[in-house]
Formats: C-alpha cells, structure tokens, sequence
C-alpha cells in the first residue's frame, strides 16, 4: 500500500538517493557523464539537506512510502509566480514503481495543496525537451506545453526544457 507524507529532515538522505539514481537512469545525454558518474549524489545530498533543514516558506515537499521505503517524492512551491503558479520542483518515482499509478497520485496530492492554500490555481513544471516519456505523462494528465527555453543545468551544461501549466489544478482532482 502506497502511504503519502510530509518529507521530515530525516529523509533527506533516502530522498537524495533517489534523485540521484532517477537522474542517472534519466539524464544521462542530458547531463555530462562525469557529474552522473561521479558528482550527483553529493549534489542532491547537499540541496536536500538545506532543503529539509531550512525549507522555504512556500515549499511542500510530499514522499510516497511503500512498506516504509520512500518511492516517489514531490517538491511544490505554492504560489511561485504570479503568472503561472505554484512550481512542481521535482516530481521523481523509483523506476521499480513506475507505472503503477504513484506520479499521478502525487500530482494529484499537489493539486490538493496547491486549491487549498494558494492564491492562483496554477500549477507549472519544468521538463527536459528530450525526456519523452515524462513530457507524455503531463500530457495525459492535462499538463500543455507553454514554451521551450534553453537553461543552465546542474553540471554547468545547457539544455533545452519545455514550460507545461494547468491552468487549473482543479482538474487533476
């Protein structure tokens, strides 16, 4: 049974680890081989850790557990900009979990936060232009592509990611 929780300080680490391996299993061609091989962990370690020991005012951040073991997690921040909302951060399934139904369980449980304590009913995301199958999945839940930009990576590389709103969160309940 798939249980959904506000993440504590003391998941950052098991969060972090699933980060790191979603973006290993993800990015590789999007972001350099060295900071897959070698960097990630440690990065993700660090931004969750300051994530989760001094969150910001506005950040929601839900895990989904399965058997006690953290198998998705969600990162909101409400009310991040006023022309298009609230911004889904990261949204991450452990690969041995996908498909069977925890993304949208925690989009929908970001929709619920974001209609119950936020100004606007908006919700926007960033997506890798070349990640397909994650692009697919906002699709199918209502998610339109806005604009595609080039941006700054973590590694200091450049790529292309695609802007997806609901202009109404409502939908996704």
């Amino acid at each position: 049974m798939i249980e959904l929780r506000e993440a504590q300080f003391s998941d950052y680490a098991a969060i972090a680890k699933l980060h790191a391996e979603s973006w290993k299993q993800n990015y590789r061609g999007i972001y350099s081989d060295h900071f897959l091989d070698n960097e990630v962990e440690q990065d993700r370690s660090d931004v969750w850790h300051q994530r989760l020991q001094f969150p910001s005012k506005n950040q929601r951040v839900t895990i989904a557990t399965q058997d006690g073991s953290i198998v998705g997690f969600s990162c909101l921040y409400y009310n991040d900009d006023p022309n298009f909302g609230s911004l889904l951060d990261n949204l991450h399934i452990s690969t041995s979990v996908q498909g069977s139904g925890i993304g949208t369980l925690l989009i929908r449980s970001c929709a619920t936060q974001i209609f119950d304590n936020c100004t606007s009913d908006k919700m926007y995301l960033w997506v890798y232009e070349s990640n397909i199958k994650a692009r697919k999945f906002y699709e199918r839940l209502g998610g339109v592509k806005l604009e595609t930009v080039e941006k700054q990576n973590p590694d200091q590389t450049l790529s292309r990611v695609c802007r997806y709103i609901w202009n109404d969160v409502s939908a996704l309940l």
